[in-house]
């Protein structure tokens, strides 16, 4: 039976007060059939693949649009939790269990024009026995890759699997992120070390910038699978809510102890920027004041040969000039040598 036969016998969901001709928002949507492929929704087959006795649906919707909003906030299936979570304006990480379902929010990456970002994201979801309804506010990264995968790859087997796929994704990409900051650090500790620094604040800069936006993810992340872990410990779930949220926070845990390596370091190659640009700053004010001193000598033979008054030496003796200008470079030299006594010479 296909998914325009379902549409046609199951207009109306279970729990929902209006016949939906067709879902809006939907980005994309999938029915999972057992020993069948993916079959790809269009937004009018929404109703009838969710109304099925068989298989389970991926349903992944732009949270943007207002009408997606109003038919999730109708839809009977999810719980008042999880209608109300996409409903919610703050997207604080969670993973909670309520009415024989799971539903939560969890960080990815955002995308800009099939460009991947650093900047981070947040994913919306509700998890049934027979559906996950996934929202997002802004293109994402993983779910880009997951359709690719469902396209081209075995069928998944259980609504969970696309929990963690999304997870083991962005975990991917802080791997790679992790590697481009290391290489960053890398190339700014030679220059620095070459007397090179001057363009280098800005790259540790951004660097510990972003290792400081990762850890926040990462050990909120680690916290809420860990949480989930153990609660499944304590009680039984049905299989279909079921994945391995002890190896994803795991692989989180790990991932921040590396980003925490990289922002110590990050951190440490600031302070030696810092100190190499205020050592170059000072050493140049120094030389500076040096040279201001050594002009007072001569200043103040100037001023007084300057003063206009009567009874001023060498005025009327020939050469005065060139006496005045020899006391004013005696004057400067003597000021030179007790700089130097005192070790603040010009070639320190």
């Amino acid at each position: 039976m296909t998914t325009s036969d379902l549409a046609s016998r199951h207009a109306r969901l279970p729990g929902v007060t209006f016949t939906p001709l067709a879902v809006s928002g939907l980005v994309c949507g999938y029915s999972f059939q057992e020993g069948e492929a993916p079959q790809a929704l269009e937004p009018a087959e929404v109703a009838g693949a969710l109304a099925a006795s068989r298989g389970w649906v991926w349903l992944h919707l732009n949270l943007t649009d207002r009408l997606a909003r109003n038919w999730l906030a109708e839809l009977g299936l999810l719980s008042e939790d999880a209608r109300a979570l996409f409903a919610a304006s703050d997207e604080p990480l969670s993973l909670a269990a309520a009415e024989g379902m799971a539903h939560g929010v969890i960080a990815d990456f955002q995308s800009e024009l099939d460009e991947k970002t650093d900047t981070i994201g947040r994913l919306r979801f509700a998890l049934g026995e027979r559906f996950v309804i996934t929202g997002r506010r802004h293109p994402l990264q993983s779910i880009q890759s997951i359709r690719r995968q469902i396209q081209q790859g075995p069928p998944l087997e259980q609504p969970g699997a696309i929990i963690e796929m999304v997870a083991d994704r962005f975990c991917d990409a802080v791997v790679r992120l992790n590697a481009r900051m290391t290489a960053d650090l890398d190339q700014a500790e030679d220059h620095v070390v070459a007397e090179m620094v001057e363009k280098e604040r800005a790259r540790v800069v951004s660097v510990r910038r972003l290792a400081l936006r990762l850890h926040r993810q990462l050990s909120a992340l680690t916290g809420v699978f860990q949480d989930w872990a153990e609660e499944d410990d304590e009680e039984e779930r049905s299989p279909a809510l079921n994945f391995d949220a002890s190896r994803l926070a795991a692989r989180l845990d790990s991932l921040d102890h590396d980003i925490l390596t990289v922002q110590d370091r990050a951190k440490l190659l600031q302070d030696e920027v810092a100190a190499r640009l205020a050592e170059d700053t000072n050493r140049s004010l120094r030389a500076l004041s040096i040279m201001t001193a050594l002009l007072l000598p001569g200043s103040l033979v100037a001023g007084v040969f300057g003063m206009n008054t009567h009874g001023l030496p060498f005025l009327d003796t020939p050469g005065g000039f060139w006496f005045a200008m020899a006391i004013g470079g005696a004057a400067t030299a003597l000021f030179y040598w007790i700089l130097l006594r005192v070790g603040a010479g010009l070639g320190r």
